[in-house]
C-alpha cells in the first residue's frame, strides 16, 4: 500500500495553542482599555445626573412649595408629606438621594443663591460639589 505524504499545509487544520493565547491576550487588553474609558464616562454621567436633579425637580419642588406656603421647606423630607393644601411635591423618597446613594444636602436660607432660593447640593467622591447655584459659585460648601 502506498501512503501519501501530506505536506505541512494540508496537515495543519487548526490554530496552535500559542496563537489562541495571543488572540485572547489581545482581546483582554482591548477590553481593559475600553472598560477604563467607559467607567470614566459612567462617573461623568452620574455627576451630570446629580446636577440635573438638584437644578430640576428638587429646586422646582422647593419653589412650588414656596408659592403655595409663602416660605421654603425646612428640609427636603417635608416635600414628601402632604402640606396644608394636600399637595405632595415629591412622591418618591429615592428622589432625595444622589446617584451615589447619599441624601442631598439642603439649606433653606440659601447663602450660595444669595438667599433667593434654598441651596441643594451633594459632594462627589472626588470632592467636587454639585449644587443648584451658578457654576461660578460651584466648589465650596455653603455655611451651615
Amino acid at each position: 500500500m502506498i501512503q501519501r505524504m501530506q505536506s505541512n499545509r494540508q496537515r495543519r487544520a487548526a490554530f496552535t495553542l500559542m496563537e489562541m493565547l495571543v488572540v485572547v491576550a489581545i482581546i483582554v487588553a482591548l477590553a481593559g482599555i475600553g472598560g477604563f474609558f467607559i467607567m470614566g464616562q459612567l462617573g461623568q454621567g452620574q455627576k451630570d445626573a446629580a446636577y440635573a436633579q438638584v437644578n430640576g425637580p428638587l429646586t422646582q419642588a422647593c419653589q412650588a412649595y414656596f408659592v403655595k406656603n409663602g416660605h421654603y421647606p425646612q428640609s427636603l423630607e417635608i416635600l414628601l408629606q402632604r402640606d396644608q393644601y394636600g399637595v405632595i411635591y415629591i412622591d418618591k423618597e429615592d428622589a432625595l438621594n444622589d446617584p451615589w446613594g447619599k441624601r442631598y444636602q439642603y439649606d433653606s436660607s440659601g447663602p450660595k443663591n444669595n438667599t433667593l432660593k434654598p441651596d441643594i447640593w451633594t459632594v462627589h467622591q472626588d470632592g467636587t460639589m454639585i449644587g443648584n447655584w451658578s457654576k461660578i459659585a460651584q466648589g465650596t460648601a455653603p455655611k451651615q
